[in-house]
């Protein structure tokens, strides 16, 4: 186990490794919207726990985006669960509670529930909650449980856990790349992972549109709050003329941060004329969750999100203002 394991992690490890001992069968699913760490980490527990003897199916109620589908098992992802069916065990990942998987299971069907989670916003409905804000991802997390419970990986399931960490720490570029990143990253390059394959898959198959909307996103950037601000925007219509579609944005948000200067990014999505979704990512020691916070959002202190219920125009109005107080605060 690595070094910097906390006491009441291992005590929360140990507590899930009983779980899924006394346990037959399993329910597994991360929030909507899946990303690459939601869909590995479920589709790598899925495996392990299948080649232990365990019953197991992943879930999810959306679909699984196409940068992932190269990962083993994602073809057979289940939209939601039989109605009369009851699991042993369920296992949600990274969702701030039990809804935000969706409505494909409610908490009767299962007779315990795990939680596990790295977000800094989050709720403790399981049985046990292995919660741990400072992991870059929970990828790393379902790593610690395999190694306590000493099952070496296969490739396939070290190649879903090395795409959770690769997505959400950006490519080992964000604020939340730790030490235990890299360790881990390299025990599962050990078990066969080729670091290039992965990006090649996740980061270098891109479709023609949607490098067509990162260029018209790219044509929107500006910046406020004397240049610490850089901002870009998602229109509906950017969507119809690039072809492109909701799940082929997710490296957009990035390019805010490469301006010179800027300590916070925003990419404003127009989902109509009363809804805008807005995702944040911000430099070391700006904290970006308090303002995703104040509009019901969570996510992290230097890459977030939220949901203002106004158009583009107003909703960048208060995140501005919003910005602006914080920056000379």
């Amino acid at each position: 186990m690595k070094n910097s394991m906390q006491k009441n992690d291992l005590k929360k490890i140990s507590e899930i490794s009983k779980i899924i001992k006394q346990s037959k069968t399993f329910f597994i699913a991360g929030h909507v919207k899946p990303d690459g760490d939601s869909i590995g980490s479920a589709l790598a527990l899925k495996s392990v726990l299948t080649r232990i003897g365990k019953k197991a199916e992943v879930y999810s109620s959306d679909d699984v985006p196409v940068y992932l589908k190269f990962l083993k098992g994602a073809n057979k992802i289940k939209k939601s669960a039989k109605k009369n069916a009851v699991f042993d065990c369920a296992v949600i990942l990274e969702s701030v509670n039990f809804s935000r998987m969706g409505d494909i299971i409610t908490p009767d069907q299962a007779k315990k529930i795990i939680n596990i989670d790295h977000h800094a916003l989050f709720t403790n409905f399981g049985a046990v909650n292995y919660i741990v804000p400072d992991s870059s991802s929970t990828a790393e997390l379902i790593f610690n449980i395999a190694e306590y419970m000493k099952i070496k990986l296969t490739k396939d399931e070290a190649e879903c856990l090395y795409t959770g960490i690769l997505t959400d720490t950006g490519r080992f570029q964000q604020l939340n790349t730790t030490a235990d990143s890299h360790v881990t990253a390299a025990k599962l390059i050990g078990s066969g992972v080729s670091p290039s394959y992965v990006r090649n898959q996740v980061y270098e198959n891109n479709s023609l549109a949607s490098v067509r909307l990162l260029g018209m996103a790219l044509s929107s950037m500006h910046t406020a709050c004397g240049g610490k601000m850089a901002y870009m925007v998602l229109t509906p219509d950017m969507f119809r003329k690039s072809g492109a579609n909701g799940d082929e944005t997710e490296s957009v948000i990035n390019f805010t941060m490469t301006v010179a200067g800027v300590k916070a990014g925003c990419l404003f999505k127009v989902i109509d004329k009363n809804t805008t979704k807005i995702s944040f990512r911000s430099v070391k020691g700006f904290d970006v969750l308090k303002i995703a916070r104040k509009y019901g959002g969570g996510g992290h202190k230097n890459a977030a999100g939220c949901t203002i219920d106004s158009n583009f125009r107003v909703s960048l109005e208060k995140i501005k203002k919003a910005f602006s107080g914080q920056m000379n605060a």
